[in-house]
């Protein structure tokens, strides 16, 4: 029940009150997004993506593959005229929201922080389209521009991960995958950034006493094992589950992991790098403390945001030093 959840309104920072305040008084200016929920969350992340960085060039393509025939995607370069290491970011939105449009400014910041030809992915939504689709693409995405990655004047030899909430969760299913399934991406994923991402958790203390009418987490008695858009089969795959049915034990690359102190799925980020770090990986874990779900979103109102990106940078230049040293 919501009344035994903590007052979030109370123990989040002075900046993410704000942020909630504003996004509280937009939903209740839009009651129809009760019904269109999708158009309306387009239009509400509109003003998040306002700003921020200037890209030297943005380019919009489609890559062959994948179950659906193609995968749209969206390169953003800080710079020209030298080649630049790889940044494939994973949008968050529960699988079923979202695009490039609705994280453009995050994906913008990162491009300007770390140095990296950005590219995101638009993968296919559910449910119109079932998991694991959206980790099909995002592995064909990779593996294209590791193969022709001179040919966008990037290296395809120093390719990273980012993605947020469900993004998050695909990027680490889909080096599980690459790993597994095609043998390859120990040599040429140089780490992996995973802001709030779920990974196989479905029940702990963070998942019970956060959640709320903001970052519309709320789980209001037992959920459902799995939603509509995954079958049982596939549920029970290391994949969809990673830390319930994964072995990550062997050739994990370098991981960042940033969740949110006073997110519903801070229990996840934990016991990911509690299962990693115990392996011997590079892993970090940085809590961002009185901060929400889905932050990185908010930084036109929220310097927690910037700082998680940096954060995230730092890591990768880092991990990128380790690589180079083996």
């Amino acid at each position: 029940m919501l009344k035994n959840k903590y007052d979030f309104m109370q123990k989040i920072t002075p900046q993410m009150r704000a942020v909630a305040e504003r996004v509280r008084a937009w939903n209740a200016a839009h009651p129809e997004r009760v019904n269109d929920y999708r158009s309306d969350y387009l239009a509400e992340r509109k003003f998040w993506n306002e700003g921020g960085p200037v890209m030297e060039k943005v380019e919009e393509f489609d890559v062959p593959g994948g179950p659906h025939g193609k995968v749209n995607v969206r390169l953003h370069y800080p710079v020209l005229g030298k080649v630049l290491p790889i940044l494939v970011f994973v949008h968050g939105g529960g699988y079923s929201l979202g695009n490039n449009d609705t994280h453009s400014r995050v994906m913008r910041i990162l491009a300007q922080k770390t140095g990296c030809c950005v590219i995101g992915v638009n993968y296919v939504l559910a449910p119109e389209a079932r998991w694991p689709s959206q980790m099909l693409e995002t592995v064909e995405v990779i593996r294209y521009f590791h193969t022709h990655a001179a040919e966008w004047n990037l290296d395809g030899n120093d390719i990273s991960l980012a993605g947020d909430s469900a993004g998050g969760t695909l990027c680490f299913s889909s080096m599980l995958y690459l790993r597994d399934e095609y043998k390859e991406g120990k040599d040429y994923l140089t780490s992996l950034l995973l802001y709030y991402g779920g990974y196989g958790l479905r029940e702990g203390v963070s998942a019970r006493m956060w959640g709320n009418d903001v970052d519309e987490i709320v789980m209001d008695g037992a959920p459902p094992f799995n939603p509509s858009f995954v079958s049982a089969e596939d549920a029970v795959t290391p994949y969809y589950n990673p830390t319930l049915y994964a072995d990550l034990t062997y050739d994990i690359p370098p991981c960042f992991i940033a969740c949110g102190g006073c997110d519903p799925a801070l229990d996840n980020s934990v016991t990911l790098y509690e299962m990693l770090y115990d392996k011997g990986f590079t892993c970090e874990l940085k809590v961002y403390e009185g901060i929400m779900h889905a932050f990185l979103h908010y930084s036109r109102m929220l310097d927690m945001a910037y700082d998680a990106m940096q954060d995230g940078a730092d890591f990768m230049a880092r991990a990128r030093i380790i690589k180079r040293g083996k």
